[in-house]
């Protein structure tokens, strides 16, 4: 009868750095949904205090409860949403680099103006580069 130890699986180091970086991943993910959960909290406690403090109508404080859910909602909408270049609409170049540039973009919805680094990937895998690339960001 063989036990644990001598049928025991040996991963590569590549394999167990991949696992990691997935655990790691993984935890952060929860960790933030469950911060953002109890900001959510938070702010509908924040309401319910000053609704109670102002003194409105029980129709008008419905209202206002359903804005507050419908903000909420709009919020998370935005968070879920990828950015991508087509968001954007460039100004100038202020700056270039080894492996790409640093534009000034203003966002195409809002009008905030924002600075966007674009790098070439060919160039960075080229040179090995990638950890060091990801480190910055």
């Amino acid at each position: 009868m063989s036990t644990a130890t001598e049928n025991s699986i040996r991963f590569s180091g590549h394999t167990l750095d991949k696992a990691t970086k997935a655990k790691v991943t993984l935890e952060n993910y929860y960790s933030n949904l469950i911060a953002q959960h109890i900001e959510r909290k938070q702010r509908l406690a924040k309401l319910e205090e000053s609704l109670k403090d102002e003194g409105l109508s029980e129709a008008q404080k419905q209202e206002k409860r359903q804005q507050h859910a419908q903000k909420e909602t709009e919020f998370l909408r935005l968070k879920r949403s990828r950015l991508g270049v087509e968001d954007f609409e460039p100004l100038k170049v202020i700056g270039r680099g080894a492996f790409g540039e640093v534009r000034l973009v203003q966002k195409k919805d809002t009008g905030h103006v924002y600075a966007m680094k674009i790098l070439r990937k060919a160039d960075m895998l080229e040179k090995e580069q990638v950890a060091h690339v990801r480190a910055e960001r």
